[in-house]
C-alpha cells in the first residue's frame, strides 16, 4: 500500500524532473505552451519530438530504460505547466517521431521484447467498444481519517488493502517504548473512496502490419491487440493505416483455463499514434477489397 503521493518525487528522480522542466521552458515548446493549446477540452495530447529530448539531459536514456517513471514525472510536470497559465486542460505527453532503430514489426514481437517503447506500422482490423478503467484508487481510513491512492494495473485484480499505514506507524511507536499499551485496535477499519477513484477511457483495436497483409496474415487468431487511452479513444475504425508508438506489455490469454494460468500473451500499450505508416507506403486500396477482414 501506498500513501498519498508527494508534491515532487523522491530524490533519484530530481535530475528527471529538473529536465523535463528545462524542457517545456525552452523554445519552442514554451511558445506552444503560450498558445494555450487544449483549452477547453478534457484531455489533451501534447506532442514531443522524439529528438527533442536528446537535448535535455538523459530523458532519451530514462525513457528507453523506465517509460512509465519518466512519463509519470513529465506528465506532473506540464500539469504544473498548465496550471501556471490558469488552463483546467489534463495535458498528456505524447512522444512522436521515434527513430528508424525503434520501429519494428508486430509479426516478430516475442515475450523478450517486454517493455521496449517502438514504433509499429498498423493497419486497424477491429475495434471493441469503448469501456474504461480504474486507473487510480482512493481509500480512507474511518479511525484517524488519513486519505491516500493506489495506482492500479490494467487488466488485473483491484490491489487488496488491508491496513491504515498512518495507524499502523503509531501502534509500531507506541510499542517501542519502556511502557506500551495493552491493547491497540486493529488498524484495519479502511473505506473505499468510490467518488474519489480515477477512471480512464481505454479501447481495444486489433492491428496487423502491412507485411502481414502481404503475407495473408490476416487470421483473428494472427492479429496483434493494442489498448489505446484517453484522447485516442473512438478516434479510429478498421482500415485506418497508422503509426503506433507503444511500449510492448503482456497479459493473461484470453481465454486461459484457472486462475493462476502463467501464459501470456503479447499486446501493445500505445503511447501516441501518428496517422499513416512510417516505413511503409499506405494501401488503402487494397484494405478496401480485403475481404478477410471481416469478423
Amino acid at each position: 500500500m501506498k500513501r498519498k503521493n508527494p508534491t515532487e518525487p523522491p530524490a533519484k528522480d530530481q535530475k528527471t524532473l529538473a529536465s523535463w522542466r528545462l524542457l517545456f521552458e525552452s523554445e519552442p515548446y514554451k511558445q506552444d505552451l503560450d498558445t494555450r493549446p487544449g483549452e477547453g477540452e478534457y484531455v489533451f495530447g501534447f506532442e514531443i519530438e522524439w529528438d527533442d529530448l536528446e537535448d535535455f539531459g538523459d530523458l532519451q536514456l530514462e525513457l528507453s530504460e523506465n517509460f512509465e517513471a519518466t512519463l509519470e514525472i513529465g506528465n506532473q510536470v506540464m500539469k504544473e505547466q498548465y496550471a501556471n497559465r490558469k488552463m483546467s486542460t489534463r495535458p498528456v505527453i505524447r512522444v512522436i517521431n521515434l527513430p528508424n532503430n525503434r520501429s519494428y514489426e508486430v509479426s516478430d514481437l516475442r515475450m523478450r521484447d517486454r517493455s521496449r517503447f517502438l514504433a509499429f506500422d498498423a493497419i486497424v482490423t477491429s475495434t471493441s467498444p469503448v469501456i474504461g478503467w480504474l486507473k487510480t484508487s482512493a481509500y480512507q481510513c474511518n479511525d484517524c481519517g488519513s486519505k491516500w491512492s493506489v495506482n492500479e494495473r490494467l487488466a488485473r485484480p483491484r490491489e487488496k488493502v488491508k491496513y491504515c499505514r498512518t495507524c499502523l506507524d503509531v501502534i509500531l511507536e507506541d510499542m517501542s517504548k519502556k511502557k506500551p499499551k495493552t491493547y491497540h485496535k486493529d488498524p484495519d477499519d479502511v473505506s473505499l473512496l468510490v467518488e474519489d477513484c480515477y477512471y480512464e477511457d481505454i479501447q481495444y483495436l486489433d492491428i496487423i502490419s502491412p507485411l502481414m497483409l502481404e503475407s495473408g496474415m490476416t487470421d483473428p487468431s494472427e492479429r496483434i491487440q493494442v489498448v489505446v487511452f484517453d484522447e485516442y479513444v473512438g478516434q479510429f475504425s478498421k482500415g485506418d493505416c497508422l503509426t503506433l508508438n507503444a511500449v510492448v506489455a503482456v497479459d493473461p490469454l484470453i481465454n486461459r483455463d484457472f486462475i493462476r494460468d502463467t501464459r501470456r500473451m503479447v499486446f501493445l500499450k500505445t503511447h501516441s499514434i501518428e496517422e499513416g505508416f512510417s516505413n511503409h507506403e499506405e494501401i488503402e486500396h487494397e484494405l478496401q477489397s480485403e475481404s478477410s477482414f471481416s469478423e
